[in-house]
């Protein structure tokens, strides 16, 4: 295609981990990294958005896949990963990952999500291809 993709920018912020960016493009899947603490492996975790009512819940890892997210929690490191699938112009704004506790949830990590136009991208198609060339010495 050699109409401009969108590159979409996801960034995790936790006191754990610090500063983390995910570069996506848009019609493409995009996996957030989301570590915790210990203590937290048998804790439900979840990918929300906005101001994680329980509306804004897209995911949980005791919850089945829905439309265009999954989730995966890998106990041994303590880092779930949710996956957007399909991202759209529309996935931009403020998510968060979340572990459900008894009486508060917590959240280990903000995810910002940012798009940005770029008029070349890895899914322009490649137009020559040069096959049996020689080399003269």
């Amino acid at each position: 295609c050699w109409l401009p993709c969108a590159v979409i920018s996801l960034s995790c912020v936790s006191s754990a981990a610090g500063l983390i960016h995910v570069f996506g493009y848009e019609g493409r899947d995009v996996n957030v990294a989301c570590p915790y603490g210990e203590g937290y492996e048998s804790y439900e975790k979840y990918l929300c958005r906005n101001d994680c009512g329980n509306d804004d819940v897209l995911i949980t890892t005791t919850g089945a896949p829905k439309n265009k997210y999954s989730i995966h929690d890998d106990q041994k490191k303590r880092v779930f990963t949710a996956t957007i699938s399909d991202l759209k112009f529309m996935d931009a704004g403020k998510y968060w990952c979340g572990v459900t506790i008894t009486g508060y949830d917590i959240y280990p990590a903000e995810v910002k999500v940012e798009l940005e136009v770029n008029g070349k991208s890895p899914c322009t198609s490649i137009s020559n291809v040069i096959v049996g060339s020689n080399l003269l010495v």
